[in-house]
């Protein structure tokens, strides 16, 4: 069981033992009253006190009613949000001093009942305090012989003088066991409230130590994204970067190469192969700029992904001596924005290495789609490769792949074929 649990019992308990306190009392005084009245013995009553002794039936009444509306509102109390908290403490107050004073103040340990139930609601600081230094207060003030000296009241030892013999005794030693056992279960009870408020500041800074904890972690696993995001970002820019400038300047280059081969022969021809330079360096000038911006190609924006391969296509064919062929089968082709983009740099990519590294004057692109995967082959004449080792075009192909889910493979035995497969997604636009 734990602290809290336990002391909720001990506070059960103690209003089932405060109730039978104060029966035991009432009934007690209430008979005794009611037997020496009908014994004749009332003048010497009078004698040995100078205070007219309660109606037996009012003081029962009295006593057991406001100890009964006492528990009544300290369940109401316990059970339902108080707004004003104080207005309630205070009738809970009042019926205890009802209860004491129509004992005849023969029995006070129903105070301490009172602050016993009153610590639950004095929380944090110096508040704590209260309920104790409220309740030792009370105590001592409603104590039989100090209100004696102020009121005529007739004390519990008076009425069991009525008695002959160890009943007396016994009577009176029944009085103070209820008084003593009332005092132990109240210490019990603020010893459990002690340390139920112990637990719960342990249980708060071990949260609080957990919330640093996690807190580290936090900040550990926000630095760590960081870099993981900023190496993200220079990958990206870096394929751009080769995508864009690496395809520009290789169509410069093969351009410079075509014109330099017919300068001296066709003056025509050298215009054509500068004109066509030309128009590859302000389409690379556009993409750099766009890769600068971290923006979507300006071609991506304004055309579809067809019309940009064969613009593409027409460009590196016109600055080149390569004849460049596409072959279409899979209809149109529209599709999410990074499915588009990973397809267009693919055959980009492809063609540059095609006239780079293999110097091949015949690329044919064929793209076809089964269901929800397209297929991309790039194949050319160009000198191949044995042993293929992926560069950074090839390794950022595969990289871009990879985000979508597809796949790449090349083989160089007979020319170069890249063969990459790109998985799409379904929706209205691709259906």
């Amino acid at each position: 069981m734990g602290t809290q649990a336990l002391k909720n019992s001990v506070l059960s308990f103690m209003k089932s033992f405060n109730f039978i306190a104060v029966l035991y009392i009432a009934v007690v005084s209430a008979v005794t009253i009611i037997k020496i009245g009908n014994s004749g013995g009332a003048v010497q009553y009078l004698k040995k006190t100078n205070a007219l002794p309660p109606v037996p039936e009012k003081m029962l009444l009295i006593s057991l009613s406001f100890f009964v509306l006492l528990m009544i509102l300290m369940y109401i109390h316990d059970r339902y949000e108080m707004k004003h908290q104080w207005y309630i403490i205070v009738m809970e107050f009042v019926c205890t001093v009802a209860v004491i004073a129509a004992l005849q103040v023969n029995y006070n340990g129903v105070i301490l009942l009172f602050v016993a139930h009153m610590m639950n609601y004095f929380e944090g600081g110096s508040k704590k305090l209260l309920p104790l230094i409220f309740g030792s207060t009370f105590f001592l003030i409603f104590d039989f012989n100090a209100c004696s000296n102020l009121f005529r009241i007739t004390s519990f030892e008076t009425y069991t003088e009525y008695y002959i013999g160890s009943a007396a005794t016994i009577l009176i030693l029944i009085k103070n066991l209820f008084t003593t056992l009332n005092i132990i279960l109240f210490i019990v009870y603020a010893i459990l409230h002690l340390r139920e408020q112990m637990d719960e500041k342990d249980e708060i800074n071990s949260l609080n130590e957990q919330l640093q904890a996690a807190n580290r972690e936090l900040e550990n696993y926000a630095a760590e994204s960081e870099k993981l995001a900023q190496a993200k970002e220079r990958n990206r820019l870096a394929r751009e970067i080769h995508d864009t400038l690496g395809h520009t300047l290789t169509g410069i280059i093969a351009g410079v190469d075509a014109a330099s081969a017919v300068a001296d022969d066709s003056p025509e021809m050298l215009k054509q192969y500068l004109s066509a330079v030309s128009e590859v360096a302000r389409q690379g000038m556009k993409d750099v700029r766009r890769s600068v911006n971290e923006l979507r190609p300006d071609v991506l924006e304004q055309r579809d992904l067809l019309a940009l391969i064969n613009k593409t296509i027409s460009q590196m064919s016109a600055a080149s001596k390569a004849k460049i062929t596409l072959d279409n089968r899979a209809g149109r082709l529209s599709f999410g924005e990074d499915e588009e983009e990973v397809i267009y740099r693919i055959v980009q990519e492809s063609i540059t290495n095609s006239i780079r590294h293999g110097h091949a004057d015949l690329v044919r692109i064929t793209i076809t789609r089964e269901c929800n995967i397209v297929t991309v082959e790039v194949k050319d004449n160009g000198a191949g490769a044995k042993n293929i080792e992926p560069g950074f075009g090839i390794t950022h192909m595969k990289e871009r792949l990879d985000m979508l889910g597809g796949e790449i493979h090349v083989d160089g035995s007979e020319g170069f074929l890249v063969t990459a497969k790109i998985p799409i997604r379904w929706g209205k636009e691709n259906d």
